[in-house]
């Protein structure tokens, strides 16, 4: 089955979007790509699976979040059809 790629950007008004309840999120989902902070506060990444779990995955990061985030905007970019995945799990990457 075709995977779904998506960059994903967000703003947080907390300024600390826990990346760890992301990347618990991600694994729970079978998601793969990653996940980092910004120097500007907000947090920025990539994710990557199957429509289904996709869908679910970018409702989490739009909505729901971490008990102690409050998401201000989320925002996909680019997204498109993939033959395959280009990560082999989710992680967490140094700020950048």
């Amino acid at each position: 089955s075709a995977e779904r790629a998506v960059p994903v950007s967000l703003t947080d008004l907390a300024l600390s979007f826990p990346r760890k309840c992301t990347k618990d999120k991600a694994d729970s989902l079978g998601i793969c790509g990653w996940v980092r902070n910004t120097r500007k506060g907000t947090v920025e990444g990539i994710i990557q699976g199957s429509t289904d779990k996709m869908d679910t995955m970018k409702h989490w990061l739009s909505n729901v979040g971490s008990p102690s985030s409050a998401i201000e905007k989320c925002t996909f970019t680019d997204e498109k059809n993939i033959d395959e995945a280009e990560f082999e799990n989710f992680s967490i990457k140094k700020t950048a």
